[in-house]
């Protein structure tokens, strides 16, 4: 997610350019009059009368900036920029520079502050020439996509498109292109090192110093680099050795200019801050701060050296040990798990204390820089915000374990560290804090349905909720006394929240992934939200014209598949009654190029086949059967090239949706060879199931090997095809998988709450399997689960709305979002058939 899109607004996730709290402005003064400027995004854009010239690719040049020197470098560069007549853009404000720079922005693009578009070679060597003179003695951060011209420390240069050249990917992706020098389109690469497209050579070679070689060296310093253990736009992290004593260190990386989280603070400030920090400790025998080996610089970074703590962080410590997301879990093992988190609790608060008793507070305390080693002992690392009470402080934290307004807590910076410290006994208890600053009425919940039998201890408790009031609405004891009721009630807010139009755009805010994709797709756009409203009774109209007419006017720019693209809208709009159009965008994307690509039912060939089973559905028109059969030929009888990366699983990705698209069509057709080939599909599936505290869950990839029991990668989604071919086939394999596939939806806690990856899809699963076998005990687990989806019910003065991706914002789309849940609380609240991907109010 781009960092971005949590500055612009404090509720919901919006793109940067939204915000009005932009700090300085940066402006080329002087521009001849017949240049033209153009804002777009967080630019501003300058061009000569001829613009680029017909120029589509070539030698870009990047000038970088400190962050008190933006305005001086631009003043210094306009001039030259206009006298050689080569278009030019900047950063337009403060705000932009310190995102596009922050310690969590993007490594490949931080650093570019100023970006010109010479013609040719001659050109740009000429204006480099200019522009290093001009700035000597200046400097800036390095930027890694790039080469130096020069010894300049501002001046930069990468081969690169001019102008907008993307590829779509079937995930709905733009993959930004470049020429290569035969002319063919190529991935126009910004990583981290410099790099040219074949065939195009460096004709400044001679003129740069190349990039210096920041950690990967393997010594300097005194320091053999053994292992890289993070990166960050700030710098890295390694494990090392000293060389003159053999001790193994960790050694802290700051790079040059980088890694800003104010325009006064820069990663260089805050490590040199800490490495005084750690001195001043040490020499008072603190004992719980890493001790402080050296501090050296070595070309333009900086760099500290520290003991090496052994450990795990706190956050890795508690995902391991906390029954909360366990499938089976007892009494005594939330005892147990308890008692070693209180005593963690009260270690982290001792060592507080003497820190405070020390003079200083720690400001930025998370559960990533609290190490637990074996004997769940902990050390605190990371002092570099670190400061002496009563001194200048930097006031900047984690996300869920910092206060929202900041500044109300400086004049008194121990308070920062008691909201850590009742944020991280929170997130032992479960990881929920950036949901409880959204609304910290869901504690009150949380409490009721998670620790009904009081458990959790009534310190650790009362310590958890102590910067957070759990004032919820409605009460837990009404979610708990009347629940049918509470959650129409929460239905009726979502309903309210993605109906509301007085948001930007005219539609209910969305997540991060509509504004890297698009804004229209089933999975993450407007037809989520227009098909959710729909499966709860409350179709909206307005939105749904808005999704006609966007849809047919941006149809190219859509891919074919089911979740982002023209096959999932095309859906949408046949359960409305608009089959013109539905079928429009189908035909779309029967012939889209990227469709073969890909064999998912999210993304690919199986996806849009089930896009014309919905459609046949709705006309009667054998020719969209016909059409779904072809595809469904046309996909191999070994589909793991064609599956999500790595062979991936799962009912979005995976061998289960393709499963599950077989069995509607082996039922619409009769034909029980797509049966057969679909439940071949499931078993292998199947094989790939791991035994989990007695339930089965499933790895993401053959390299992801994370346990999920999610609707999109796991075990929610397996069952969904599972159940229906138990109940088609009776197969013995599928029979005998079903009992573990439910205990794998026995965990009492997701981080998200939404649909595809969070509760809301668990309960989907358990309550279309209970619905099709008469299971009461499926269908009882199903309405617990959306009674805990009150853990993420955020009221809004618009309508009531679900934290979307990352937990930060709020969101109405339809995987993590409002909708999701939305579509959940219709099927359970008015027994309806699965309103998703499923086709069974057909088949019956």
């Amino acid at each position: 997610m781009s960092i971005s899109l949590v500055h612009a607004d404090p509720e919901f996730y919006a793109p940067l350019s939204r915000t009005t709290r932009r700090g300085t402005e940066y402006t080329a003064t002087g521009m001849p009059a017949d240049w033209s400027e153009h804002h777009q995004d967080v630019w501003t854009a300058w061009y000569p009368p001829h613009k680029l010239g017909g120029v589509t690719d070539g030698w870009k040049i990047h000038l970088s900036a400190r962050a008190d020197r933006a305005q001086h470098v631009l003043d210094v560069a306009a001039p030259i920029f206009a006298a050689h007549g080569v278009a030019f853009k900047h950063l337009s404000c403060s705000l932009y520079f310190v995102v596009t720079h922050h310690k969590h922005a993007e490594r490949s693009q931080s650093g570019k502050f100023c970006a010109a578009y010479p013609p040719d070679a001659a050109t740009a060597e000429a204006l480099m020439r200019d522009l290093a003179a001009a700035f000597d003695g200046e400097e800036g951060p390095y930027v890694l996509s790039d080469r130096r011209f020069g010894d300049s420390r501002v001046v930069h240069y990468r081969y690169g498109a001019f102008v907008a050249r993307r590829r779509l990917t079937a995930q709905g992706w733009h993959e930004l292109l470049v020429l290569d020098a035969a002319g063919r389109s190529v991935p126009d690469v910004r990583g981290t090192r410099f790099s040219t497209p074949e065939g195009i050579t460096d004709p400044f070679a001679e003129s740069s110093v190349d990039a210096p070689k920041r950690a990967g060296a393997p010594e300097f310093g005194g320091v053999r680099f053994e292992k890289a253990l993070r990166h960050s736009n700030g710098g890295g992290a390694y494990q090392g050795t000293d060389v003159a004593t053999g001790r193994t260190v960790f050694v802290k990386e700051s790079r040059g200019h980088h890694g800003l989280v104010s325009p006064t603070s820069a990663s260089q400030d805050r490590l040199r801050n800490e490495y005084e920090v750690l001195q001043e400790l040490h020499r008072a025998g603190s004992g719980f701060a890493p001790e402080p080996v050296r501090y050296f610089r070595h070309l333009e970074n900086e760099f500290l050296v520290t003991e090496f703590v052994p450990g795990r962080s706190l956050r890795s410590w508690w995902v391991e040990h906390n029954p909360i997301i366990w499938s089976t879990a007892t009494d005594d093992d939330f005892r147990a798990y308890y008692a070693r988190a209180a005593k963690i609790v009260d270690e982290l608060t001792a060592q507080l204390e003497r820190l405070h008793g020390l003079g200083y507070a720690f400001i930025d305390l998370s559960p990533d820089n609290v190490l637990v080693d074996d004997e769940d002992r902990i050390r605190l690392i990371d002092f570099e915000t670190a400061t002496r009470l009563g001194g200048p402080l930097t006031p900047i934290g984690t996300p869920g374990f910092f206060p929202a307004d900041p500044l109300r807590f400086a004049d008194d910076p121990v308070r920062y560290d008691d909201y850590a410290l009742s944020s991280i006994a929170l997130a032992l208890i479960a990881p929920i804090t950036t949901t409880a600053d959204l609304f910290p009425g869901v504690l009150a919940h949380l409490k009721a349905q998670l620790d009904p039998h009081g458990l959790v201890p009534r310190k650790m408790w009362a310590l958890a909720t102590q910067v957070r009031e759990p004032d919820p609405v409605p009460s837990a004891d009404e979610v708990t006394s009347n629940p049918w009721n509470c959650l129409k009630a929460l239905r009726d807010g979502l309903i309210t929240g993605l109906r509301g139009t007085a948001h930007p755009d005219g539609v209910v805010p969305l997540g991060p992934r509509s504004y890297a994709t698009n804004k229209l797709g089933f999975g993450h756009g407007l037809a989520g939200v227009v098909h959710a409203l729909h499966v709860a009774g409350t179709p909206s109209e307005e939105l749904l014209d808005r999704l006609c007419a966007r849809a047919l006017a941006e149809a190219d720019d859509l891919p074919p598949g089911l979740v982002a693209g023209q096959a999932g809208v095309a859906r949408v709009l046949a359960e409305h009654g608009r089959i013109a159009e539905a079928q429009e965008l189908l035909a779309r994307a029967d012939e889209h190029p990227l469709l073969h690509g890909s064999a998912t039912l999210g993304f690919g060939s199986a996806g849009v086949g089930l896009a014309h089973l919905a459609l046949y559905r709705h006309t009667g028109d054998r020719a969209h059967l016909d059409r779904a059969v072809r595809h469904a030929g046309e996909i191999p009888g070994s589909p793991t090239e064609l599956l999500g990366r790595h062979n991936a699983a799962g009912l979005v990705d995976g061998r289960t949706g393709l499963a599950l698209f077989h069995h509607h069509l082996g039922l619409l057709t009769g034909d029980e060879d797509h049966l057969a080939r679909g439940l071949v599909l499931l078993h292998e599936e199947l094989d790939r199931a791991e035994l989990s505290e007695g339930g089965l869950l499933f790895g993401v990839s053959d390299r992801d090997r994370r346990l999920m029991p999610y609707l999109s990668t796991g075990t929610a989604g397996v069952l969904m095809a599972a159940s229906r071919y138990l109940a088609t086939t009776g197969d013995d394999r599928v029979a005998a998988a079903i009992p573990g596939l439910l205990t794998g939806l026995n965990c009492s806690f997701t981080h998200y709450g939404g649909l595809f990856d969070g509760m809301a899809g668990l309960s989907l699963a358990l309550h279309d399997h209970g619905r099709r076998h008469g299971d009461q005990a499926s269908l009882d687990r199903a309405q617990t689960l959306a009674q805990r989806l009150f853990l993420y019910a955020v009221p809004h003065e618009t309508g009531t709305y679900v934290p979307g991706e990352h937990a930060l914002r709020l969101s109405g789309d339809l995987w993590f979002g409002s909708a999701g849940v939305l579509t959940v609380l219709a099927g359970v609240l008015d027994d309806h058939p699965d309103p998703l991907f499923a086709l069974d109010e057909v088949e019956r």
